[in-house]
């Protein structure tokens, strides 16, 4: 069941540009994906949220073109698309179907101009070891990605929580997802060996110290049923927490607490939507504080109380993704796993499992389960925290 990374994104990717563009890239970068351990659907209320960047990257190859077109190519879709002049994108029409892939590409492009950088006419190669609709947030670390490279090769001064936030508008804007900057800010500025504290109404980002993977193992298992963050699904969960908020008279769910909240008499719907989100906050507190002890157990504790909210209050777990955490959970912390959850968005995607590195076939176990039930078996993979977002140095991609 445990697969291994494929050929690198690093050489593929360059490999993917000399094939398409010839030559070599002017810039290389790459942008991780992200895990969120702790704090789903917590982003866009000013929550607190406890992801970690992943040791799986988007790769982007960039060149100023001779052409003047814009152009990119996505090695993983197998896609070349046609980009509009960014500085004629209000008149343009929004690519669709399986080229709107470069949508994301035309918005931090206009986010760029917005900065007052020109943008000439560009090649751009992309290729990706996080998995697409996975819960990984590749959308994510592609718009990081492509923005670290172009800050490069532009010379724009634009970096961390500023190239973030450029990321999410171009995200929100260009493929009409109404996401928080949790996933940005993960990919742009996570640390290797720690996890991220991330306060998403102040933007203050605390590094706290993840166990090494010869300590505790984290495991992604992808359930198998994919989905997009444009599909709506998710912007109705939004709607219905500002809708939360609204009837409970605060600005945001962050300003309301769990006794505050049972003396509103919310209607159903929202009252579960609101208490997800009231809770969910508070356990990022206490995951936090719980690695900082170096509390595994506990910390496992508050990843499956997650889940069970996740499920219940706010609807977005699926039958697969129940199937992965409740096998795991059935194993505990005496078969070697300390707690298991979704990661993403949710309504698909993959779970997470946390486990005793000392303990083998976990996964396994967790896998033959998910095979009796769902009669096939899901795809998991071994992931550690990683560095953020980076320009790659020529040395390493030349001979990649």
């Amino acid at each position: 069941m445990p697969s291994t990374a494929p050929a690198t994104a690093l050489a593929r990717c360059v490999d993917a540009f000399a094939r398409r563009f010839g030559g070599t890239p002017a810039t290389v970068a790459r942008a991780p994906g992200r895990v969120n351990l702790v704090g789903e659907h917590v982003d866009y209320c000013d929550g607190l949220v406890l992801p970690i960047a992943i040791d799986r990257d988007c790769v982007v190859a960039v060149r100023r073109a001779t052409d003047g077109r814009w152009r990119a190519w996505s090695e993983d879709l197998q896609s070349l698309v046609e980009l509009p002049d960014p500085a004629a994108h209000d008149s343009s029409p929004r690519l669709v179907g399986g080229e709107a892939w470069g949508n994301l590409l035309t918005g931090v492009m206009v986010g760029f101009l917005r900065e007052g950088a020109s943008v000439p006419p560009l090649e751009i190669a992309v290729a990706s070891d996080v998995p697409i609709g996975a819960g990984l947030a590749s959308s994510s670390a592609l718009g990081v990605a492509v923005a670290t490279a172009l800050a490069d090769v532009l010379s724009a001064p634009l970096f961390g929580i500023a190239l973030a936030r450029m990321c999410q508008e171009a995200e929100q804007q260009f493929l009409g997802v109404p996401c928080g900057m949790m996933d940005h800010l993960s990919s742009a500025l996570g640390r290797e060996g720690h996890a991220m504290l991330i306060d998403c109404r102040t933007l203050d980002v605390r590094s706290v110290p993840f166990p090494p993977p010869d300590v505790a193992t984290l495991w992604v298992v992808d359930s198998g049923t994919h989905r997009a963050l444009s599909d709506g699904r998710y912007a109705e969960r939004r709607r219905e927490v500002e809708d939360a908020a609204r009837a409970a008279g605060v600005a945001s769910l962050r300003d309301l607490d769990e006794a505050t909240l049972r003396a509103r008499d919310l209607p159903d719907l929202l009252e579960r939507r609101a208490r997800h989100v009231v809770r969910e906050i508070q356990r990022v507190q206490s995951a936090a504080n719980a690695l900082r002890r170096n509390d595994l157990a506990l910390f496992g504790m508050f990843m499956s109380q997650s889940h069970q909210s996740l499920r219940d209050d706010f609807a977005v777990s699926t039958p697969e993704l129940d199937t992965i955490v409740e096998a795991a959970r059935s194993i505990g912390d005496a078969g070697g796993v300390y707690g298991a959850r979704l990661t993403g968005a949710g309504f698909g995607g993959s779970a997470i499992v946390f486990a005793d590195a000392s303990r083998p076939g976990v996964i396994e176990r967790v896998g033959a389960a998910f095979q009796r039930k769902h009669r096939r078996t899901p795809a998991a993979m071994r992931v550690a925290s990683a560095p953020g977002a980076s320009v790659v140095p020529a040395a390493r991609w030349r001979t990649a």
